[in-house]
């Protein structure tokens, strides 16, 4: 097998800093999903099925006062609305990992980290943004509390795709490891 010269830290170190110059300039995805995905209907059906529970889990969390309720939730439909095309974002990363796991390269893994690095960047901007409008639409207690329901769900989330997503891989053989 061949055996790349980038070690593992300067793999990071080079998305790092293309990450940081390239900032604003995300890469675009490398295989486009259309609207009779099969796939994307099946995951739009089970994201309905989760955001029923999340909404129910949510609203029993919260035990908002008929006051809070509307002004919440008006908010929170916004935020999922905006949350979705993130999510879609995450899934088109996920998609061309899986298609391109067997000929990754230098430019694919590039891509991934890089579009990877931004979704993070876009959630937490999402996350600030709506702890804000919902602190302005009912109090700072209610907005904590969603984001940190949200934070927790999302840690879940993100848990599950990661142990179920294997590492990038490279051309190394067991032999070369056991040396080091």
């Amino acid at each position: 097998m061949n055996n790349r010269p980038l070690t593992t830290r300067r793999l990071l170190t080079a998305t790092l800093l293309a990450a940081i110059t390239m900032a604003g300039c995300t890469p675009q995805p490398l295989t486009p999903i259309s609207a009779n995905d099969p796939e994307m209907k099946a995951l739009d059906a089970d994201r309905a099925k989760y955001r029923e529970k999340k909404v129910a889990l949510i609203e029993k969390a919260l035990n908002l006062s008929p006051s809070e309720h509307d002004a919440f939730w008006r908010e929170y439909y916004a935020y999922e609305a905006e949350l979705k095309k993130i999510y879609d974002q995450r899934y088109s990363i996920i998609r061309d990992y899986a298609a391109n796991y067997d000929n990754m390269n230098e430019d694919i893994a590039d891509n991934l980290a890089l579009r990877s690095l931004k979704i993070r960047d876009d959630r937490n901007d999402l996350f600030r943004k709506y702890y804000n409008r919902i602190k302005k639409a009912t109090s700072s207690l209610i907005a904590g509390q969603f984001l940190q329901i949200e934070n927790e769900l999302n840690l879940l989330s993100d848990l599950k795709i990661s142990t179920e997503t294997p590492i990038l891989p490279r051309d190394v053989s067991p032999a070369t490891v056991m040396k080091k």
